[in-house]
This record gives C-alpha cells, sequence and structure tokens, in this order.
C-alpha cells in the first residue's frame, strides 16, 4: 500500500508544546488583533455561499501593487510550499532532474519523491565565517545532472545567510532550465529581491509569502512572481479555488498596512543584531551574518 520511497518520513504534524515557540520563525511583534473584525466588516456573504472569484483578482492586484509588477506576473497558493509543489509538478517530468544546494528547505526533496523526480544538491561552501553560493560549481552540476530546476531560498533557510543579486543574475543568465528563488525571508535581508531584474529573464519565479514578514502563518497564503507565460502554464496546474475566500479577503486587508510590516520588520532588524552580539559574546559560538528573521 505505501510507497518505498516514503519509508523513513515521519507525518510534520507537531503538537505545539512550548508558550513561546521560536521553532517556525513567526513574526510574534506585529499586532493584528483589528484584521479579523475588520475583515468582517469588509465580507460579503455571498463569499462564503459561493465559490466566488478563482482568479482572486483584488488579492493579486495589491500584492502586485506592493511588488511593483503586473498583476498577470502573479499567482497564489496556499502558502509557498504549496507552490513548490506546485511548480514541480507542472515542469517536471518524472524523471528530471531537480537541484538545490545544501542546506536548504527540506520540503524541496520531500516534493521531488512524491513526484519521482531526481533530487540532486551541492554543498554551500565555507569562506570567511559565512556560507557562500558556489555559483560555477553549481552551473557545472546542473550540466553534468542536465538539471531541469534550480531552487534555492534566499535569504537561505536553515542557514541565514543571503546570496548577492550578482549572483543569482549569474545562474539565470548561464542556467538553461527554470530558476526558482525562494524569497520567503526577503523583507529582513539588506540584499536586493529578484523581482527588480524578473524583465529581464523568462526563466526565473519568485516565490514570496505573507507568513514571515506579514506574521500571517496562519493565513497561508504564498505568491510565485515571474513572466505572464510561466504564471500562466503554473496557473494551469493549481487547484481550483485552492485558498478560501476568507483567507483571500484577510490577506487583502492585510495588504492595506505594508507600513506596518515593514516597520516591524526593522524592529526585528534590531532584535536580531542585539541576539547576534550576544551570541558573538558567547564561548566557542560561531554566527554566520544572518540576512534573516532568525539566526544561526
Amino acid at each position: 500500500m505505501k510507497r518505498k520511497v516514503f519509508e523513513h518520513y515521519q507525518p510534520y504534524k507537531i503538537k505545539q508544546k512550548a508558550r513561546f515557540d521560536l521553532g517556525n520563525n513567526e513574526n510574534r511583534i506585529i499586532d493584528w488583533a483589528f484584521l479579523p473584525q475588520e475583515t468582517l466588516e469588509n465580507l460579503d456573504v455571498n463569499q462564503l455561499s459561493f465559490y466566488g472569484d478563482n482568479t482572486y483578482s483584488e488579492l493579486i492586484e495589491k500584492y502586485a501593487a506592493y511588488l511593483g509588477v503586473n498583476p498577470k506576473q502573479v499567482t497564489v497558493g496556499v502558502g509557498s510550499d504549496h507552490l513548490i509543489h506546485m511548480i514541480v509538478s507542472t515542469f517536471m517530468e518524472k524523471d528530471d532532474t531537480f537541484l538545490t544546494v545544501n542546506p536548504d528547505f527540506f520540503m524541496y526533496e520531500t516534493y521531488n519523491h512524491m513526484h519521482g523526480s531526481r533530487f540532486e544538491t551541492i554543498d554551500l561552501e565555507a569562506k570567511n565565517d559565512t556560507l557562500v553560493l558556489p555559483v560555477e560549481k553549481l552551473l557545472a552540476r546542473a550540466e553534468e545532472v542536465k538539471a531541469k530546476i534550480i531552487m534555492l531560498s534566499n535569504p537561505n533557510n536553515p542557514s541565514s545567510v543571503a546570496y548577492s543579486l550578482e549572483d543569482l543574475e549569474k545562474l539565470a543568465v548561464s542556467f538553461k532550465g527554470l530558476l526558482v528563488v525562494d524569497e520567503a525571508y526577503i523583507e529582513f535581508a539588506n540584499v536586493e529581491s529578484f523581482i527588480s531584474r524578473l524583465q529581464q529573464f523568462d526563466n526565473v519565479l519568485v516565490l514570496r509569502t505573507l507568513s514571515k514578514a506579514f506574521g500571517l502563518a496562519g493565513l497561508r497564503v504564498g505568491f510565485a512572481v515571474g513572466s505572464e507565460e510561466l504564471i500562466h502554464e503554473l496557473d494551469k496546474v493549481i487547484p481550483p479555488f485552492s485558498l478560501s475566500n476568507l483567507t483571500a479577503k484577510m490577506a487583502a486587508v492585510a495588504l492595506n498596512y505594508t507600513d506596518k510590516v515593514l516597520e516591524t520588520v526593522g524592529v526585528i532588524q534590531n532584535l536580531r543584531e542585539e541576539m547576534i552580539l550576544f551570541l558573538q559574546g558567547l564561548y566557542n559560538c560561531q554566527v554566520l551574518p544572518s540576512q534573516a528573521s532568525f539566526v544561526t
């Protein structure tokens, strides 16, 4: 009955035990106490009774405005995790190869196992007390294994380090397949988002989320951003009405308060620097230069 590839897996269903749980890198500073009431005041009861707008046009238009892109370049999913799954399903044949770096987000491997595609990694390199992206080695490995997708998180999860826009551009220029840049933590970083370069590339998708900087992890809202052609292909596979209308409305209301979000990001960045200084003062403790909302 079961597939051999999942024999060593355990269900990712963990009961919350700690009163203050930092393990999921949630934004516990931002105050959304007003959001449920404001959402209900803006909610038509028909949005609960009927499937409604399967394009989620209000939400996508607001998020596109936040990023400064065309709404046709954006699609939405049930968290960026869901969109990773959809990208693998959309662009990978069964025996195609998916390439990422080690360490990186563990769900990349899981979704490839689910799909039956090949999964390959290359290690990040230690240099000057940090981890760096070995661009030339990554490109050589992609050529060797005939990778169809390279996906990596920036800032990297779990190491917290960030890659330069220049390094990612080198990948986008030289790699013949699809480059996916997972920017779940980009609001906390001092490096520029790849969103600013998307117009130059038709082989790049950027993933974003409301779970981290926006502090709305419980809503499960993620976005994919790329060329209109890539988004059109992705939308062919994303299940219809996958996001609830209530979730979409609440997320759209939250996007009226991006200034509040960015202000909170500044607070977290300051706390991050305090934490780095504290850890650097501990005996035998090496701290990576974090560009995320957590410190490694």
